[in-house]
């Protein structure tokens, strides 16, 4: 009867630690999303996703266990949310640019070609 007892507090001692490690590498994943998020813009394009990224992080770290594992798992979504809709318009904007840059270079080019048709006459 004792060894079952013992085998009992091992096997529920290493669900509580594979538990804690879960949370833990969860949580790590989500403060990278994040930080990569930030990193391509997130704080301009998607705010709202960062703060609830930031957020679900912030509850997950005072957390233990699966619902700190739920927690992480729901910063990382919204991170990488936020991250998407960051290159999204990061994209968009130099787009946006190069269009605004074509149209610099023509209308150069034809006053160029205004000035040297001008002089030719």
């Amino acid at each position: 009867m004792m060894g079952l007892l013992g085998v009992a507090l091992l096997v529920f001692s290493g669900c509580a630690t594979h538990s804690k490690v879960s949370a833990s590498n969860e949580i790590a994943t989500a403060q990278f999303a994040i930080r990569d998020a930030r990193a391509n813009g997130a704080e301009t394009y998607a705010f709202e996703s960062l703060q609830k990224a930031d957020s679900f992080l912030a509850e997950a770290q005072n957390l233990s266990g699966q619902e700190a594992e739920r927690m992480a798992q729901k910063a990382v979504a919204y991170a990488q949310l936020a991250n998407t809709v960051a290159q999204r318009e990061g994209a968009r904007k130099q787009l946006r640019d190069a269009q605004r840059m074509d149209q610099e270079a023509e209308a150069l080019r034809v006053r160029t070609t205004t000035a040297v048709e001008g002089r030719l006459q």
